[in-house]
Formats: structure tokens, sequence, C-alpha cells
């Protein structure tokens, strides 16, 4: 029997529900009737409008032939648009102009298998088109696209370029989870203003502005909406509500630059999209003769202000959140591990394991419950110290499977090796975090533990202070400051080493580890009384039967025995038994 095949070049659109196995399990009924509406009411008709042909029904998605690039990109839009408000139903679509073959009622080809694998990796609500499509169509749709590049998509040979309209390509690690169950929250960086029009101020504002977008992108955490969206906002009047409509945000950033006799002052705002509220407010100040550096020293200054109160801003939230997503577990574990004492660490693990199980073929989680392993391992809480390095090196080296573009998972792993004595591939995965991704305090951490295992305290000492200066309220900063206070203690910095400890125990009353420094730098004073009392007072209430060799063994000396000597017979002297 002869099979009727015909062969085309043809614009193809590929359109998934994002989140439907977790629709029809939280509402079934509710969920079929949604997209019984969406396929009558507006999908279809709007295909048809624009001279499309649907060839394939999933129960959660479509395929549809064009006979133009243009038309299928414009179909995209106004379905997205029509969406956009809608709190439950969101598409993902992606759009290829390529070779495909009709067979009976379905259609194959390369053309059918990119636009796929391009609608599996933009974000619910996004657009994302290939190289080709965007050729085609740029010069005659008014929408900004942003370039991410070539990318590598899944089972497909060549890398393809990748246009995006309305969001960002996924992480590998995003891309393989329910996106519904993980959403992040997103953020805006709105054109700084400046009171002048003509002169050096609007591009000093311009450049400073995209270096901003830049840093924050490279973060995880949260998304950031990229340049060319945030740029249709210029020179407007735009309201909160517009911001969330719009685009989903939940927070904003606004810059005003005002340039003086060579001078740049640079007041930014921090607002909460869905309150209104102001969350900080704050100006920073540098010198126009050198623009660059003027921007990465601000740059770097407003991100040690934002992140962290961003990162707070969604503490708050998800305390009170009740829908137990992915991502809002993640945050949860964090906000209880980051109080660095037994209880809240354990507790943290139990939420990461719940994340991790709702998104079983994907990395989310597993940086998380390596951090976690490793407050244990050095506090010696949990199992033994052998077993839970190991099992904090397995779940890094599952996230980094997972996303080997991720500076934190890469981070957590560099700790991970800190645990097992391997300094030189912990400080490997932390060049390759801080590579990625220069901002993130805790990678510079790593590489100050990473050199004071091999004895390089002055390098130690340079990345520990860079990780501090970058983030000083950074909720990594109990890692940071432990690893100070360890190089300090060899650089016979005494007074540093005293204040390092205090700071420590005034953010971490629950934690060990700025006891023990105090302990040290007393009996490094002769303050030996001093010593035994906070031996008695504080270390051993919080790690009862504590000694000094099981304090050597805990923190991550390495193969620096020289240090780890120091260490335990300066505790002996405090009064610790050995």
């Amino acid at each position: 029997m002869k099979t009727n095949i015909h062969r085309k070049l043809s614009a193809v659109l590929s359109a998934d529900v994002a989140g439907y196995s977790r629709l029809m399990s939280e509402n079934e009924s509710r969920t079929l009737e949604d997209l019984r509406r969406l396929r009558t009411d507006l999908f279809e008709p709007t295909v048809k409008r624009f001279e499309g042909d649907v060839i394939k029904r999933m129960g959660d998605g479509w395929l549809v032939d064009f006979k133009s690039a243009l038309d299928a990109v414009q179909c995209a839009f106004a379905v997205q648009r029509e969406l956009r408000d809608d709190p439950r139903i969101k598409l993902r679509i992606g759009i290829h102009v390529g070779d495909i073959v009709h067979e009976a009622e379905d259609i194959f080809g390369n053309g059918v298998n990119i636009a796929s694998r391009l609608q599996e990796v933009v974000e619910p609500g996004g657009v994302a088109v290939s190289g080709p499509t965007y050729n085609m169509v740029s010069t005659a749709v008014p929408e900004p696209f942003q370039d991410a590049g070539e990318q590598r998509l899944k089972n497909i040979a060549e890398l393809e370029r990748v246009f995006v309209w309305n969001g960002r390509l996924l992480s590998h690690s995003d891309a393989k989870q329910d996106t519904r169950g993980s959403r992040k929250s997103a953020l805006i960086v709105l054109p700084f203003s400046t009171a002048e029009k003509t002169g050096d101020a609007p591009a000093l504002a311009m450049g400073l502005w995209d270096t901003i977008i830049t840093a924050l992108s490279r973060f995880s955490w949260f998304l950031t909406i990229p340049r060319n969206i945030s740029r249709i906002y210029e020179g407007e009047e735009t309201t909160l509500e517009t911001l969330r409509r719009d685009q989903g945000v939940s927070y904003a950033v606004e810059g005003k630059l005002r340039l003086a006799g060579g001078r740049v002052r640079v007041n930014i705002d921090l607002l909460d999209v869905n309150t209104s509220d102001s969350i900080w407010s704050g100006h920073f100040d540098g010198e126009a003769a050198d623009p660059f550096e003027m921007e990465d020293r601000i740059t770097r200054s407003i991100l040690a202000e934002v992140l962290p109160r961003v990162l707070g801003a969604e503490a708050r939230r998800v305390a009170i959140a009740t829908d137990g997503s992915a991502w809002d577990l993640i945050l949860k574990g964090r906000n209880l591990m980051w109080h660095v004492n037994e209880k809240d660490v354990a507790s943290a693990q139990e939420l990461f394991r719940q994340a991790i199980e709702l998104n079983s073929e994907s990395g989310i989680g597993q940086s998380d419950l390596s951090w976690s392993y490793t407050i244990q391992r050095i506090y010696g809480w949990g199992a033994a110290l052998d077993v839970t390095s190991l099992r904090a090196q397995e779940t890094a080296r599952a996230a980094v499977a997972a996303d080997e573009g991720d500076a934190y998972a890469l981070t957590a792993a560099s700790f991970a090796q800190l645990l097992l004595s391997e300094a030189d591939d912990a400080i490997s995965l932390a060049q390759r975090a801080v590579q990625l991704n220069p901002h993130l305090a805790v990678s510079h951490a790593a590489m100050a533990l990473g050199y004071f295992q091999q004895g390089q305290y002055e390098e130690a000492h340079r990345f520990g202070e860079d990780s501090l200066q970058l983030s000083p309220q950074d909720p990594f900063r109990s890692m940071v400051r432990s690893a100070r206070g360890m190089y300090f203690l060899m650089l016979g910095q005494t007074e540093e080493l005293e204040r390092n400890a205090r700071e420590m125990i005034r953010d971490f009353p629950g934690m060990p580890t700025g006891y023990r420094q105090l302990a040290v730098a007393h009996v490094k004073n002769g303050q030996f009384a001093e010593a035994k009392r906070i031996v008695e007072e504080d270390i051993l209430r919080l790690l009862p039967g504590h000694t000094a060799s099981a304090s050597g063994r805990q923190i991550p000396f390495g193969k620096n025995e020289e240090a780890r000597k120091h260490w335990v017979n300066a505790l002996v002297k405090a009064g610790l038994p050995l």
C-alpha cells in the first residue's frame, strides 16, 4: 500500500501548556474545562485567523503548520497576550522554519523537532524562535526579541541560535521541571533616568543600567527581565501595576543618575511591585573620568544592597505561602538553613528533599541539600563526618550534572571537595563559578578556603575580603567569616580575628564557630580566664561534650596540618578538653 508523503519548507509552531501534570493533579475537571475553552475560544480560532493548520493535537499542546514565519509569530504573540492575565493557564511556544514531512494526519522532520525543543526551553508566557525564523520576521514585527545566543537543544546535533520574546530561556534544570511548581519571582531594572538629555549623562546612565542587568541575570535565585524588554519603558511613565500585569514581576529597580563637575551620583530604589512598598533606597557616588571602573564599582555596591533585600523579601513571602511549590520549599529551607543551628538545618534538609521529590528529574534543591550536608559536616551534626562529606559531594554532583552553568551548584561542589581535602579540585570548581558569576560572594569564599588549605594565606585573605565586600549581608556570610577567622589566625592578625569572631556571634548566636574563634583570639592575647569562660558558658552549651580534637576534625583544614595543630593547641589552652 502506498503511503501519501509530502515534503515542504514550513513554519512550525509548537505550543505546550506549562505545568499540565500539576494542574491535572490539583483539579482535573477544572483543568479539562479550562483547556477546552482555551482550544475552542482562543487558540484554534487565532490559528485560523493567521491561516495556520493544526496538524496535531495533544492533551496539553499543539503542532501547527503556517505558510509564513510572520503568520506563525504574530499568531503566537496574539495568543500569549490574551493569556497574560490568566492565573492558571500559561503556554510555552516555539517556532522554527524548516523542512517537514506530512504523512497522513501527522508531521515529522527537523522543523518539527527544533520547534518542539524551543518550546521546551522557553519560560511560560514566552515565545522562542530559531535564528532563521528571527531573520525572516525581525524587521516586520515591532516587538523586541532577546538574543539568547547559540543553544544546545536536546537531541539536536547542531547548535541553534535562539531569540526570545516576553521572557527568557529556562536553565537546563528549570526546563526539566514542572515550571508551575517552581516559579521564581521576577525582577525588572527599569532604564535609568537623567535630568540631562544631552552630554555624557545619558550614555553613563545607559551603560550602568546595562551592567547591572548583566550582573543580576547571572543569579539563578530569581528571574531578571532582559534588557530588550526593560528598554521599552525608557522615557515612559510606568506604574507598578503595569509592570505586574505586563511582565509578571515582583520587584522593580529604579535609578536616577546625576552628573556634575565630573562626579556621578546614582539614586536607587528597590520596590515591591505587588504592594507598591519601597523595600530599600540609597545612593552611590563615582568619578565619571573612568566610566568602566565607575560602572563596575557602583554595580558591586548596588548588588551588595539589592540582593540580600530581595532574598529577605522572598523569605517573608514564602513564610506565609501555602501552595507547597518546589521553589517555595527551597526558599523556606534556605531560611532555616541560614540560621546555622542543628535543629533548623535538619528541618531545612527535609524541605529540600520534598522539593527534589516534586521535581525528581531536575537538579532543583540538590545544591541546597549539599550545602546543608556541608554545614552538618563542619559542626559534627547528624551522621559520621565521612558519610556526611560523601553526601555533600553526591548531591553537589547531581546539581552540577543538571546545570553545568550554575555557579551556585559549582560552589556547592567546591565546598564538598574541601570537606574531602581536595583543595586543587575545589579551587578549580570555584574558579569556574567565579567566571560564570563574579558577584556570587560565596564562590570567592570557596576560593579563600581552598587557598587556606594549601597554606597560601595571603591569597586566602584576598579572596575572603573580596567575598565580604561583594555582599556584607550575604546569607552565606557565616561561611565567609569562618574562612576569614582561619587565615587571620595563621597570619597572626589577632585583632582582626577577634573582631571577626564578635561579628559572627552577633549575626549567628547559635553557631559555635564565632565562640571558638573568640576563645582562640583571647588565648593569643594572653586572656586565658576569658577564653575559659567562653568555653564553659558558650561552646560547651552549644556543643555538649565537644573537644579540641573534634573541632580539628570537623573544620575543613584539608591537608594543612600546621593550621590544624595551631587551632587545636589554642583551644586546649582555652580550656577545651583535647
